[in-house]
């Protein structure tokens, strides 16, 4: 119980240093480095780093630790751009085929929102963000079309994260979803696109926004638990 624990803290304190900026893009980080500044032994940092590496928040180099991703704020702007408008397709593509099945599967993904938003699960939001975005990529019945969405989505996980920092845009966050599940059930396009796009540009605003505040030092550590 108490390794477990140690992982844990491990895995909060490095995963808090990433999204907050305090370990930079580009900076590389190893087990033994992460252990003594940690005072703890390798076995927690091992797999805690293998964890973050799993959810993309490092990119694992053979032989040689991790490093975090660097990416400026006009690539972070450009890669959530390229990912909406890659949507737009796959979402206009998933009108067509989506089923009773898989619109059953984001009306529960709503509803798992709802309760995780409710109980404050923010990295459970995160992954039912992202599990609601991939049910929608396979609706277009498209294996090119889901490998792209999917990398493009796997590359803006880091940042997502990093909506956790103001819980309260969860709610906001939600609702732009149910408009995207309304619009599919309608099988409106117009509405539809008007739904993803709105959606994009909220998230993308708000990102670059809590960044600029993260720099600034305007939150504190507990914000990110």
């Amino acid at each position: 119980m108490k390794t477990e624990s140690l992982k844990i803290k491990v895995y909060k304190s490095l995963r808090l240093d990433i999204v907050s900026g305090k370990l930079a893009g580009g900076t590389r980080i190893t087990e033994t480095a992460v252990a003594d500044s940690l005072n703890v032994s390798r076995t927690p940092v091992r797999e805690a780093l293998q964890k973050l590496s799993q959810e993309r928040l490092l990119i694992s180099i053979p032989k040689a630790g991790y490093m975090v991703e660097n990416l400026s704020d006009n690539e972070i702007q450009d890669l959530f751009t390229t990912r909406m408008e890659i949507e737009q397709i796959a979402i206009q593509k998933a009108i067509k085929y989506i089923t009773a099945e898989e619109l059953k599967n984001l009306d529960d993904n709503l509803e798992q929102t709802k309760a995780s938003i409710k109980s404050g699960e923010n990295f459970k939001i995160t992954e039912l963000d992202i599990e609601f975005h991939s049910i929608i990529y396979k609706a277009a019945r498209n294996k090119s079309l889901f490998r792209v969405c999917k990398n493009l989505s796997d590359l803006t996980i880091k940042y997502r994260h990093g909506l956790n920092l103001v819980p309260n845009l969860w709610n906001e966050l939600l609702q732009q979803h149910i408009l995207i599940y309304q619009a599919l059930i309608s099988k409106d396009r117009e509405k539809t696109a008007q739904a993803i796009a709105l959606h994009a540009r909220h998230a993308k605003s708000h990102l670059m926004d809590i960044m600029k505040k993260v720099r600034s030092d305007t939150f504190s550590r507990e914000d990110f638990y």
